[in-house]
């Protein structure tokens, strides 16, 4: 579960870089993304994110043995962030093909799936190792952070269908 947090974290904080980046209007610490529901989304995450960290307030021998569990599981988890990463580019060229095959489209929908069913299970697995590590509250402050990220995801939902 932390680990997939990080992993958020550090996805949200490279598209906030990259609009900042390829955007010449935009100032220090401005995203111009950040007017669009979709920005607000995003940015709100990256913000909820670094309130979690802080709240989460983990000791140091916490933050060694969380860092401990990921090291150890370093290759897999690679590997399976490779594997779903190739799944989804080869999606990607299956919808963006010039001649568009319904069944190729499906056929690498299907395999995406299948592999992040596998990276699901596997982030699960690092769950029951680093969850013990936490306390009863910290392990709280994550499904709250969790049940929020959902709630700005449902509101930015509902916005996009009202336009």
């Amino acid at each position: 579960m932390l680990r997939n947090l990080v992993l958020v974290g550090v996805v949200v904080a490279g598209l906030g870089a990259v609009g900042v980046a390829s955007t010449p209007d935009a100032g220090p610490g401005r995203w111009p993304g950040a007017k669009t529901p979709l920005g607000r989304m995003i940015s709100g995450n990256l913000g909820r994110l670094m309130v979690l960290r802080s709240e989460l307030n983990l000791s140091d021998e916490q933050r060694g043995q969380v860092r401990d569990v990921l090291v150890r599981h370093r290759g897999e988890i690679a590997a399976t962030a490779q594997t779903v990463r190739a799944k989804h580019l080869v999606l990607r060229d299956a919808v963006l093909a010039e001649a568009a095959d319904e069944a190729a489209i499906r056929a690498a929908a299907a395999e995406l799936g299948e592999q992040i069913g596998e990276a699901a299970v596997k982030a699960s697995k690092l769950k029951a190792k680093i969850a013990p590590i936490l306390t009863d509250e910290q392990r709280v402050l994550i499904v709250k952070f969790m049940a929020d990220r959902e709630q700005a995801v449902d509101r930015f939902l509902e916005q996009a269908a009202a336009r």
